[in-house]
């Protein structure tokens, strides 16, 4: 049996009294009004003219396209739409896996997909090193290999770490995959979301699968498109039969939407990134005030952080800032696996969102009273505490 969904059942449990979210990993989203401003004519006459009847299963081959335009050398067919890049990560792993199999899963990874490999066949995990880089370690990879193993499974960049593959380890990773025979499969949803890219997998091997979506860097979790990119068409006839047992199609009006937002993706992402730059620098001065409480992180990514907590159980410090002060953050506990080691006294901060900002401000302000002071703390104990008092009155009203 599979280890309950450990970041849903805490989201569930503390959820309802939030007014301050921290935790979300997607970006800022755009108004349905907002979005259907930015069509061009030809979508503008696909929403006038649509019907909410069954749609291909596979994806419009307009929309398929429009993703296929993404990656060097692909086309339509190579590219099979999903409700999600979750569904596109669980079909693509019970296409490829058997019992009989092997695979080797990098850790820290989102707990569905790692559950979707368990589930499947016997799996080894190698954990991102804890080294300030989130290096992955390619010998500890080769080392897992058995002679049945089949796939290589792996987020980048990589959720709560915020790590990404630099264009050298993926060019070794992929060799290693090569000569082995393996596929590499890698969920990519916050590559938009990275300041410096790498090359999606798809593009750089042939066995290689790229599973990505608009819930992240697009900030439109609600139209529920993620895909799988491949070259091998025979692989993604398995994927699409797995899929037709789940889903049989996307809704029409999503992928109208879709195609709108992959059309202008250069100033949706723009705006994303936008957003990201401003709370990443407003947490990092954050974290320097209250040094005492964190180490200072050093990423980049700009959906996210995970900083190190220094002030005692980073699972008690989360059940506090939803308690005390309705602000949610995400322990790195939630991201435990059987498979392999992951540190616990860091937690993730969300940055995608204009919210964002207020929300680091009575995040600020609640650390500010905490016994564990960095230079920067207010002299007053009581000062901070009626601060922290003022900022929430006006929400509880």
């Amino acid at each position: 049996m599979s280890e309950p969904f450990a970041l849903a059942a805490f989201l569930a449990r503390w959820s309802a009294g939030i007014r301050h979210d921290l935790a979300a990993s997607d970006s800022e989203t755009l108004p349905l009004a907002a979005l259907l401003a930015l069509a061009d004519a030809e979508d503008q006459r696909r929403w006038a003219a649509l019907d909410l009847g069954y749609a291909d299963p596979r994806g419009a081959p307009w929309l398929r396209e429009a993703v296929a335009r993404r990656h060097a050398g692909l086309a339509a067919d190579d590219v099979l739409c999903c409700a999600g890049a979750q569904e596109a990560a669980s079909c693509v792993l019970r296409a490829l896996l058997t019992p009989d199999d092997h695979a080797v899963v990098v850790l820290p990874l989102y707990q569905p997909s790692e559950q979707a490999v368990t589930a499947r066949c016997a799996a080894t995990g190698i954990s991102l090193a804890d080294d300030g880089a989130w290096t992955l370690d390619l010998d500890r990879v080769a080392a897992a290999l058995r002679p049945n193993t089949r796939l290589v499974l792996a987020n980048f960049p990589n959720s709560p770490t915020g790590a990404s593959l630099p264009r050298a380890a993926l060019d070794a990773l992929v060799a290693l995959c090569r000569r082995r025979g393996l596929w590499l499969v890698i969920d990519e949803v916050y590559r938009e979301t990275d300041p410096v890219p790498a090359p999606a997998v798809v593009e750089v091997y042939e066995r290689g699968i790229s599973i990505d979506g608009l819930s992240k860097g697009y900030g439109l979790p609600g139209l529920r498109v993620g895909w799988v990119a491949c070259r091998d068409r025979a692989l993604l006839s398995r994927t699409l039969a797995v899929k037709n047992g789940l889903s049989s199609c996307l809704s029409s009006a999503s992928e109208v939407l879709a195609h709108v937002a992959l059309r202008r993706s250069k100033s949706i992402l723009a705006r994303t990134r936008e957003i990201g730059r401003r709370n990443r620098a407003r947490l990092d001065a954050l974290l320097a005030r209250h040094s005492g409480l964190f180490e200072p992180e050093g990423g980049h990514h700009l959906a996210f952080a995970f900083p190190r907590y220094r002030g005692g159980d980073a699972d008690v410090f989360a059940a506090e800032l939803a308690r005390d002060c309705g602000l949610l953050i995400l322990p790195a506990s939630l991201w435990r696996s059987p498979l392999g080691p992951l540190p616990v006294d860091r937690v993730r901060i969300g940055l995608g969102h204009a919210r964002v900002a207020s929300a680091l401000d009575v995040l600020d302000l609640h650390l500010a009273t905490r016994p564990i002071a960095s230079d920067a703390q207010p002299a007053s104990y009581q000062a901070a505490r009626a601060a922290e008092r003022r900022l929430r009155a006006p929400e509880r009203s």
